[in-house]
């Protein structure tokens, strides 16, 4: 008996959630399926050019388009020679153009619809076809040089990494170097081109229908926060969406969002941010039971376990930089989880009154018509006399 007690209890505290479906695009030198591997992602692999040619990508969850999806030309181009006389130069059997025009549009229902997307590098143009404008120095996008960019992050960037700059090493030349893009910026820096420093964004994210679009000009295979950033939150960035609604609800601002996991040699993860003065709320997962303790300058203001609630509302007296570490319960490695810190008292749901409020501006706008309609001379105004000579001649309402 004790033993079905047991294993009903975690049943209840661990959740049994669907994995993520992840379409990955070949890249010719790339390596982010490394990365993918390294948190136990499992994803299918295609190349572009087969991608142009399905009916849809509703199947899946996340799509990632790393640096070099295009199969090079030079790579493929078979030479038939006899002795020291060219015979003739064809492209190999396996060779495949990319329907460009189809494959954007099914990256556009995909992204509409609520998908994730990343790109890297050289496939710029994807995040191009969906709504972002981007801009490069002397209108040449392979501008960037070998050598260190040194990135400056922003906002949850910065808090998931903990620190607000970084140095990020490139060690080739013709890289995609951004002058300037109409999203909103994760990271920019200062970085080698061909016309010496220059200063544009590194990584963005926009908002794409009902779903979103990551782009970083840098990337690697090693092991990174930088890169663990973009992995964990295009693949489980539906964790998040759950938790930022409950704030969204309730008109809350949003101080701090995170989705993250627990390798297999790590106990806790920790982030930095600027926690709001007033009343504060943290939004605990619920597929995942986690500790969460907050410092402030190495003082404990709270601690809570998500094991026995998923919401928590405190008083903070003072704005202040505070340290955000978080336990696992239970040892699962891998199992990602998804952590929101809001500022704002929840006296009046923010939707419900938008749409209560719609509601009522539509009915008096329905009731003011119909009115109208039925009585149109008390709507008229007054009549105007045209007068000339001395007499009336012309009236007219």
């Amino acid at each position: 008996m004790r033993h079905v007690l047991i294993i009903i209890m975690l049943f209840f505290t661990l959740q049994v959630q669907a994995a993520p479906r992840v379409l990955v695009f070949k890249s010719y030198h790339d390596n982010l399926t490394a990365l993918l591997d390294e948190y136990r992602i499992s994803y299918i692999v295609k190349r572009a050019s087969v991608v142009a040619g399905d009916s849809s990508l509703s199947g899946f969850d996340a799509v990632f388009i790393p640096c070099g999806v295009e199969q090079p030309i030079e790579a493929s181009i078979q030479v038939m020679a006899h002795g020291q006389r060219i015979q003739g130069v064809a492209l190999k059997d396996d060779y495949a153009s990319i329907d460009y025009t189809r494959l954007y549009a099914l990256l556009q229902d995909f992204v509409k619809s609520g998908g994730r997307l990343y790109a890297a590098g050289y496939s710029y143009r994807f995040v191009e076809a969906l709504g972002c404008t981007l801009s490069f120095f002397n209108n040449f996008p392979h501008y960037g040089t070998s050598g260190s960019i040194h990135g400056f992050l922003s906002d949850d960037f910065a808090s998931f990494v903990m620190r607000d700059d970084m140095q990020l090493a490139v060690s080739y030349n013709g890289w995609v170097a951004l002058q300037k893009a109409n999203a909103s910026i994760l990271a920019k820096g200062y970085f080698p081109t061909v016309g010496g420093e220059r200063e544009g964004p590194i990584a963005f994210f926009k908002k794409y229908g009902r779903g979103v679009v990551y782009y970083s000009a840098y990337h690697s295979s090693e092991d990174l926060l930088y890169m663990r950033y973009f992995i964990l939150r295009t693949t489980y960035g539906m964790l998040l969406d759950e938790l930022l609604q409950k704030a969204w609800y309730w008109g809350q601002t949003v101080a701090l969002s995170v989705v993250d996991t627990f390798k297999a040699n790590e106990y806790a993860r920790r982030y930095t941010c600027t926690l709001p003065g007033g009343t504060v709320t943290i939004y605990l997962p619920s597929t995942y039971p986690v500790q969460v303790d907050v410092f402030a300058h190495k003082k404990l203001i709270g601690s809570w376990d998500s094991g026995f609630v998923d919401e928590i509302s405190f008083y903070n007296p003072k704005t202040q930089d505070v340290t955000v570490n978080v336990y696992q319960c239970n040892r699962a490695a891998y199992k990602p989880f998804a952590l929101v810190i809001a500022q704002g008292r929840r006296i009046l749901p923010y939707m419900p009154v938008v749409r209560l409020s719609m509601g009522a501006i539509a009915v008096i706008v329905l009731i003011g018509f119909t009115w109208k309609r039925i009585n149109p001379r008390k709507f008229a105004g007054k009549r105007r006399y045209w007068f000339r000579d001395g007499h009336f001649i012309h009236t007219k309402k």
